[in-house]
């Protein structure tokens, strides 16, 4: 053998046994189903339906029927039995106090303004805050073509619900190695929980709420939400287990692949916008649904989207609906593929 090949054959045998001690081998079964034994996100639970209920009350005003601002705050905060499941009225828990802090004013701000436009009774258009129909669809929008449901929908939902997943249940200070571990344990399950997502998912896709809904809807090209199951289901398995290794890998690939979901909704919403692009009614519902989950993407503390990426696809949409153009959603959908990766699939998405 030449004594020039040595280096060459050393360097690979070194990149061989690195690649076998990356392997980590598992010793411990991973269940398919979500039913630890001691399995409990009762609380995250009732919080979604807190906001499946809120948001519905809030949808009201698209039919006519102008709103009140005192229920509607007390359902944010869980103050003197505003919701119809009396469950939720006695859980002890409440949305406004696991809303990202700078979020709870904005919250608030929106349902005044919600409020105040339902009870003009206005017929919505370029310039006036109102009620825009298109068939049978009606919505709420404000003079700027803001859909005042998503407004609250999409700000719960990213405000709390993302921010809770990725920032807040999956940090060091919630499920590190320090942590104790039935409170790790705990900490792990309340993600999951905020997933919404039954506990045999992907299998069962029946009662899927919020961003769970979301990620199965772009699960069939993205294979998001799948990830983020069994994610959930290893690093559940890898707590119990004492394996911190598999726990860290498995909080990066939520992260990472919650955020694709999310990302590739907006994706859709844009392509539906597109699709609507003259209809003032859908367009700017489906605009305000892509803006908002935009929005939602800065509260996951290892997102893929720079700060300024995200400034700039916000600019895109503007501040006015009514306005948008084509090349502008274009130009967003473009950068949302450099971002991600999406270019063979963001016009299917």
């Amino acid at each position: 053998m030449r004594k020039s090949l040595l280096p060459i054959i050393a360097l690979i045998i070194a990149i061989t046994i690195q690649s076998c001690q990356k392997e980590k081998v598992i010793n411990y079964p991973i269940p398919t189903t979500y039913n630890f034994t001691n399995a409990d996100y009762s609380g995250q639970t009732y919080r979604l339906k807190m906001i499946s209920e809120m948001v519905a009350e809030v949808k009201k005003a698209s039919t006519g029927v102008p709103l009140d601002a005192t229920k509607l705050k007390n359902m944010y905060s869980n103050t003197g039995s505003p919701f119809a499941n009396d469950t939720l009225n006695t859980s002890g828990k409440q949305l406004k106090d696991k809303t990202f802090a700078v979020d709870q004013t904005t919250i608030e701000t929106w349902i005044d303004s919600a409020v105040a436009t339902s009870l003009t009774g206005a017929t919505g258009s370029n310039g006036t805050a109102g009620v825009v129909t298109s068939g049978t669809s009606k919505y709420m929008l404000t003079a700027g073509g803001v859909d005042f449901k998503e407004a609250v929908e999409k700000h719960l939902q990213g405000a709390l619900v993302y921010y809770q997943i990725t920032a807040v249940y999956l940090s060091e200070d919630q499920v590190g190695p320090q942590v104790a571990l039935a409170d790790r344990q705990h900490h792990w399950d309340e993600a999951f929980g905020y997933f919404g997502v039954p506990t045999d998912y992907p299998t069962n896709t029946m009662g899927l709420l919020h961003l769970g809904k979301y990620a199965n809807d772009r699960n069939l090209l993205l294979g998001n939400a799948t990830a983020v199951m069994n994610a959930f289901l290893k690093g559940r398995a890898a707590i119990d287990n004492g394996d911190d290794e598999t726990v860290t890998k498995q909080i990066a690939i939520i992260r990472e692949n919650i955020e694709l979901g999310v990302a590739g909704t907006a994706v859709h919403y844009i392509n539906s916008a597109l699709t609507n692009i003259s209809d003032n009614a859908i367009r700017n519902h489906n605009l305000s649904e892509g803006y908002f989950l935009v929005k939602t993407l800065k509260y996951n503390p290892e997102k893929k989207a720079t700060d300024t990426q995200i400034q700039t696809l916000l600019n895109y949409f503007g501040n006015n609906f009514y306005t948008i153009s084509t090349p502008d959603l274009q130009a967003a959908k473009d950068i949302f593929s450099t971002i991600y990766g999406f270019d063979a699939v963001k016009d299917q998405l």
